[in-house]
């Protein structure tokens, strides 16, 4: 088995994207996904981006804007693509697209978008900065 580094530049740059299928467990009674479901995929793609981001601890600290615009019914793919926008000295702006994938055509519309900010912290929790660990990174 081979071992696969990540590549930091990479993680830095590009979009983090996962998809969920939709089941009824977690739908409201309309049959589409629940919004606090939607909520929690999208926060949790969020942390994963700011985390790839910083290579620190994070905490999510609040949610500027979440909008969704369309049902997501059971048996889709909810897939959320999250993209770092802001950084600051400890904390980072993740925005998060939510997209409804239909897993027998493929075909996608967009259905929901939210700004994340996350902080990273220390091991008691408070505020660190954020510091270019790629250098180090790169010789083990």
């Amino acid at each position: 088995m081979q071992d696969v580094a990540a590549d930091r530049q990479t993680d830095r740059a590009d979009v983090t994207e996962r998809a969920d299928l939709v089941l009824p467990g977690q739908a409201n009674h309309y049959g589409t996904l629940f919004a606090g479901q939607a909520l929690s995929l999208m926060a949790s793609a969020a942390f994963t981006a700011a985390s790839r981001h910083a290579r620190h601890d994070m905490v999510l600290t609040g949610v500027d804007t979440l909008r969704l615009d369309a049902p997501v019914p059971v048996g889709s793919l909810f897939v959320t693509q999250a993209r770092l926008q802001r950084r600051g000295r400890s904390s980072v702006t993740i925005a998060v697209t939510g997209i409804c994938e239909n897993p027998r055509s493929g075909h996608r519309t967009q259905v929901a978008q939210g700004q994340f900010r996350l902080v990273a912290v220390d091991p008691d929790g408070r505020p660190q900065p954020i510091t270019d660990r790629s250098s180090a990174d790169e010789n083990p």
